[in-house]
């Protein structure tokens, strides 16, 4: 369990989502949230003309540029133990928490919590700068909310998987080989995404990953999956759940902290 220290009493509350589909999971902090001073770009973010001596600020955006409200911040103390500042970002997405400690360097990251179909998701952020800084030089830093795409730092992507286990113990004919990398899954969305964005047809054939073979980078939301080899259809289900059918519709299950998955079972 991370040990911190939170600016003010963490209270967590459940409220409307500002800039985003799923109901907000967020919190709110004893400090009085200021709103920062400094020059900013066309989308809304702080450049670093605004920096203040001993003080750690940013805004916090989705893809659209909208504010995201209750987003949790981390500035993570890499000299002194224990010494973690949490703060949560306010209804116009800024953040504010003194970093004026002579003896500290100071990492950044965010991630965003939103209830979606009955579940509770926990997503990290993209930061626009992940160098540390001086606890008393002070920085800005800025993040973005997104669904998709690949990690500056190397560990993956935004998105979820969907992993598949493929079932040939009863091949109607015993000469007949299946390839997973001949696997193609289409996700069709039912409804809007967890940002509330609208979501697309996604077609695309299996790969390798170091978890299964399956589809890497998927935006979480609720989808109708079908599967097929080489234009035959596959039968589909959950991972070791229910019968085999056409096609499923399912939403992703969390797996680690900031990790989802869907995991079926497929087979001809």
């Amino acid at each position: 369990m991370r040990e911190v220290i939170v600016a003010g009493v963490l209270i967590a509350v459940l409220s409307g989502c500002a800039g985003g589909g799923g109901e907000q999971v967020t919190g709110t902090t004893g400090a009085r949230q200021e709103t920062t001073t400094g020059q900013e770009t066309a989308t809304g973010q702080e450049t670093t003309a605004g920096v203040e001596a001993g003080v750690l600020k940013g805004r916090v955006v989705d893809a659209e540029g909208r504010p995201i409200a209750g987003a949790e911040i981390v500035a993570d103390n890499q000299f002194l133990h224990n010494s973690n500042l949490v703060v949560m970002t306010d209804a116009d997405g800024r953040y504010r928490v003194s970093t004026n400690v002579a003896t500290a360097t100071f990492q950044v990251s965010g991630t965003v919590t939103r209830r979606f179909e009955g579940r509770v998701y926990t997503m990290q952020l993209t930061p626009h700068d992940d160098t540390s800084f001086a606890g008393p030089t002070g920085a800005i830093r800025d993040f973005t909310w997104r669904l998709t795409g690949e990690r500056p730092d190397g560990l993956g992507f935004y998105g979820s998987l969907v992993l598949f286990n493929m079932d040939v113990w009863d091949l109607p004919n015993p000469d007949e080989y299946l390839r997973e990398e001949d696997v193609t899954l289409t996700l069709t969305p039912q409804g809007p995404l967890i940002d509330g964005s609208a979501g697309e047809v996604i077609t695309r054939r299996a790969e390798r990953t170091a978890d299964g073979p399956g589809l890497t980078d998927i935006p979480i939301g609720r989808y109708r999956i079908t599967a097929e080899s080489l234009g035959r259809p596959l039968r589909i289900r959950l991972r070791d759940t229910g019968e085999y059918a056409e096609a499923v519709d399912t939403v992703f299950e969390k797996f680690l902290t900031t990790s989802h998955r869907i995991e079926l079972d497929l087979k001809p």
